[in-house]
């Protein structure tokens, strides 16, 4: 099985949406799709959904176009039902499904949600109200009723975007290991990169609806296509060097800090957990030890990136 995104294209008044859009996302794996405010990701992720269609192009799932029903939307607000408790909650999709909006599901409904419930650590929240519970709590309980469709992609739409670090990393965890367990297809829609590094085998990076890179996290980093996805990948602002018809980049984290008497001034010192990033009028760079504005010192880049102007 794989989800195939073919030349898509979408246009709003007169407005390039996406443009001659291509991606293949491989049955068991999650993708992460970033990039920018403006850059395509909503757009994409309601073709995805089945909630809009192309203008060109085609959205399918084993050859078959994409509709609404193909695929199961978790939303970074979920919006849950506050008069029914978690467990009805998550069961809603599948008494839909039936055909039936109150009662109690099937057995076989009823075991697929206490299932999904263990797999996100909320199972002892299943009698409570949504009222009840802690914002992290509910985005799980919107995950687990995404989850316990059984369609072939499920869709993530910046789940964690309300979240503070530290649950995010957790549920993003339980994402994880719950999609390598049953070998399910994700796509992944955030802004955050650093998010997307945790948890895609793949990353698209889009820019102004164009796929400016598409490949392995690790790849992306270590071989960028653009200046843009250089910048947008970076863990701090790059140094940009114009070289006639080149542009030369530098990660600061790619550049030794070297103390040097002729060297030039320290300007700014932060401190970034794993060293102390030193910004100077020529650039900056990433030192292992504190040192303080006025101190001179050399940059020694140990790797670059050269792009077209």
């Amino acid at each position: 099985m794989s989800l195939r995104i073919n030349q898509v294209s979408r246009h709003f008044d007169g407005v390039v949406a996406l443009d001659d859009v291509s991606i293949e996302v491989p049955a068991g794996s999650i993708t992460a799709i970033v990039g920018p405010s403006g850059s395509g990701k909503t757009t994409l992720l309601r073709l995805l959904a089945g909630l809009d269609h192309p203008d060109a192009g085609e959205v399918s799932i084993n050859g078959q176009a994409v509709r609404l029903g193909s695929t199961a939307l978790c939303f970074q607000d979920a919006p849950l039902y506050p008069h029914l408790t978690v467990s009805e909650n998550v069961a809603f999709p599948l008494r839909i499904k039936a055909g039936r909006r109150s009662g109690r599901p099937g057995a076989t409904a009823e075991q697929r949600v206490r299932e999904v419930l263990s797999m996100l650590r909320i199972d002892h929240l299943s009698g409570r109200r949504i009222s009840e519970l802690s914002g992290g709590q509910k985005q799980r309980v919107g995950i687990a009723r995404a989850l316990v469709r059984d369609v072939q992609v499920y869709l993530f739409d910046e789940p964690m975007a309300h979240l503070d670090e530290q649950l995010a990393r957790e549920i993003i965890a339980d994402l994880r290991h719950i999609q390598q367990t049953l070998g399910l297809t994700f796509v992944y829609i955030t802004h955050s990169k650093d998010e997307a590094f945790s948890v895609a085998d793949q990353m698209v990076v889009l820019h102004e609806g164009r796929v400016a890179q598409f490949g392995r996290p690790e790849a992306l980093v270590d071989h960028p296509a653009s200046l843009f996805v250089a910048e947008f990948l970076a863990a701090t602002a790059l140094n940009v060097d114009k070289q006639g018809a080149q542009v030369t980049a530098t990660r600061p984290e790619d550049v030794a800090v070297v103390l040097d008497r002729t060297g030039v001034a320290v300007e700014q010192v932060t401190y970034l957990g794993s060293g102390w990033l030193i910004r100077t009028a020529r650039g900056a760079g990433v030192s292992p030890v504190s040192l303080m504005v006025g101190d001179r010192v050399r940059l020694e880049p140990r790797r670059c990136f050269t792009f077209p102007a």
